[in-house]
């Protein structure tokens, strides 16, 4: 984690299944296949979901929201070559985990996220998940239903945002990390 070791609070998963998958696409895994970040990462092949946000760090970044590093979710990157929507898959298991605070994280060496606590992401774990997240932080239950949560660990790309600068790094032949910008 780039704020070093960080104590793991809660860890939860769910898997959806291919019935779900077929009647629900928009739950499928963005597959990042093997460099396709840049600078050789991910090292492997990546399975997210698509709402999972990954880091870009780049000069168009900067340009665009003024600052190098930020957060967009996957499925926003899906211009990009080697990075789609995994149709392929049957069977899907997401796997979350949160911190005191959200985290920038690696997977197959590529800097992602920790599940960040707002409203939407909240809602997306189901009902028995928020309850034990809500034993562990319990700020979060009590927080007023419009109030944003904590800082991300980097700002958030919106989605119109995110996929301008994807098909951005595609016109000019640019990958999401360049290497004088990797964390």
């Amino acid at each position: 984690m780039d704020n070093g070791p960080q104590e793991i609070r809660w860890i939860g998963q769910q898997t959806i299944g291919a019935g779900a998958l077929m009647a629900q696409p928009k739950l499928r895994p963005i597959r990042i296949q093997a460099g396709a970040l840049g600078q050789g990462l991910p090292e492997r092949d990546l399975l997210v979901s698509p709402q999972h946000r990954m880091l870009a760090s780049n000069r168009l970044a900067q340009r665009m929201f003024g600052t190098q590093e930020v957060l967009v979710a996957a499925k926003q990157l899906v211009a990009l070559n080697g990075i789609d929507v995994a149709d392929d898959v049957d069977e899907v298991t997401y796997v979350h985990f949160l911190c005191d605070q959200h985290e920038v994280v690696f997977a197959e060496g590529a800097a992602s996220e920790t599940l960040y606590t707002g409203t939407e992401a909240l809602k997306s774990v189901g009902k028995a998940a928020r309850e034990e997240i809500f034993s562990i932080f319990p700020e979060l239950r009590e927080r007023e239903p419009d109030a944003l949560p904590a800082a991300g660990a980097r700002p958030f790309v919106n989605g119109r945002m995110g996929r301008q600068m994807a098909q951005r790094l595609v016109n000019n032949s640019k990958l999401p990390l360049e290497p004088a910008c990797r964390t």
